[in-house]
């Protein structure tokens, strides 16, 4: 018997459930296979980023791969049912019995492996299929009215309420397999991010920041908010392609000796943020076609202005923290999560720019893009989603700025013509200043384009 495993979000060989079942048996052969599906990708918003992140990770899961005597093939399509088409043929030429995957949430996500279930039957494959990007089947987590969860404390509690800490699994070598030849990774155009070793994309490395990040853990809940320091897990990228498990990071969460402290239970939050925003997917995957939660919101009458939109993706709006943010994600492919929310909702409530422009903005120029995440950090900037706070929380980029750069470091390193300024100063230079330093003025004055806004929304 041969069995098959289908590698897209989850490329590792620890934890990896797929791998395990097909690894678990003695006597049998197991191969790997990846769809490459560029254009594909390009149609879900993702850019060069997306594709640096997948080559990183799928380098080391070659080899990782090749020491369990297990083959990689990466298979090249335009679209994700043309790739199943090739999967099935390549199935077919291998004399493949059984696939493995794990499922994954979103509109063409379903519609693909809905089609690869039924090609893979009328070619007398079975399928075997488990859970991998939440904990929880999401199904299996409703409210007291058997409806799905719309506010996330309550899901958190749930969440923590149903979780048992399992073992972590771990794939065997295949018995007398000799180590294949290692596949061909696709290259993809120069690129050039300064920051992209600062994240690790593959499993080896993954592992090697979770155990550092271990070590600060506890005083998550403190540094996280601070965009000049090293507070977050810079995991994000890793968990997005999967090179990590989500359970890998819970486990390390749940098994901290420190884990009621404020800073492990923090993470921990953070770690239900993600599977929430998952379960949200899977419960209305219409929002991967860029809907809002609440189609109301759809009514909401979003500017047109192409000048201040390419203003705010060069980060030249006059605002040092949200141009800070900006030329770090097209310097480095990422941007501190703070700054992330700072910049969403100057674009959405004080430019008053379509979400769904940012959203693309990021799926095409973030190393760790996750199309859940993606979606539900903007869907809460711009109080479309399901939130519990209503849409008249806009911030203040001048006092998030003062609050969370007090020094202003971040502002320097990545704003440089302001860095001769001393605080307060930097963080809302005058017009004097701007032009005497070169510095773009503000597109907009916040207490006017605060005010536009409210009425906006009222009228909704």
């Amino acid at each position: 018997m041969t069995h098959l495993v289908w590698f897209r979000n989850d490329l590792r060989v620890s934890d990896h459930a797929a791998l395990t079942h097909a690894c678990q048996k003695p006597g049998q052969t197991v191969r790997a296979i990846f769809l490459w599906t560029p254009d594909q990708w390009h149609q879900h918003d993702y850019g060069l980023a997306r594709q640096f992140s997948i080559r990183s990770a799928l380098q080391t899961l070659a080899w990782d791969l090749a020491s369990l005597g297990i083959p990689l093939t990466i298979e090249h399509a335009d679209t994700w049912l043309a790739g199943v088409d090739q999967l099935i043929g390549f199935a077919r030429k291998h004399d493949i019995t059984s696939l493995a995957f794990h499922r994954e949430f979103g509109w063409d996500e379903v519609q693909r492996d809905q089609y690869a279930i039924d090609q893979a039957r009328a070619a007398s494959i079975k399928c075997w299929i488990a859970e991998d990007r939440v904990g929880f089947d999401p199904a299996s987590l409703l409210t007291g009215k058997n409806e799905m969860y719309r506010v996330f404390t309550p899901f958190k509690k749930r969440w923590l309420s149903q979780h048992a800490q399992t073992p972590l699994e771990q794939p065997l070598p295949v018995p007398g397999a000799v180590a294949p030849a290692l596949a061909e990774i696709p290259d993809i155009p120069v690129v050039s991010w300064q920051g992209a070793a600062e994240l690790p994309l593959n499993e080896h490395d993954a592992h090697q920041q979770l155990n550092r990040f271990r070590e600060t853990m506890p005083d998550y809940k403190e540094q996280r908010d601070l965009p000049a320091t090293e507070g977050t897990s810079r995991l994000s990228a890793a968990l997005a392609s999967g090179a990590i498990s989500l359970r890998q990071c819970m486990h390390s969460a749940f098994s901290h000796p420190k884990r009621d402290s404020a800073g492990v239970q923090t993470w921990l939050s953070e770690l239900i943020w993600r599977e929430f925003y998952h379960y949200l997917l899977y419960w209305r995957p219409d929002i991967a076609r860029h809907k809002p939660f609440y189609p109301r919101w759809d009514a909401f009458p979003w500017h047109r202005d192409d000048e201040a939109l390419v203003g705010w993706q060069q980060g030249q709006t006059g605002v040092p923290i949200v141009d800070a943010g900006m030329r770090q994600l097209a310097s480095t492919g990422w941007m501190h999560n703070r700054v992330r929310m700072i910049v969403a909702m100057y674009l959405v409530k004080l430019l008053k720019i379509d979400w769904r422009e940012g959203e693309r903005w990021f799926a095409q120029n973030l190393l760790d893009i996750d199309l859940a995440s993606n979606n539900g950090g903007w869907q809460w900037c711009a109080s479309t989603g399901v939130d519990a706070a209503p849409y008249f929380r806009i911030f203040n980029p001048h006092t998030q700025s003062e609050r969370f750069d007090l020094q202003g470091h971040y502002i320097r390193r990545w704003v440089p013509e302001l860095a001769s300024l001393s605080e307060p100063t930097i963080h809302a230079p005058t017009p004097q200043v701007a032009r005497h330093l070169g510095y773009t003025l503000p597109l907009i004055d916040y207490k006017t384009a605060r005010a536009e806004t409210l009425a906006l929304f009222k009228t909704l």
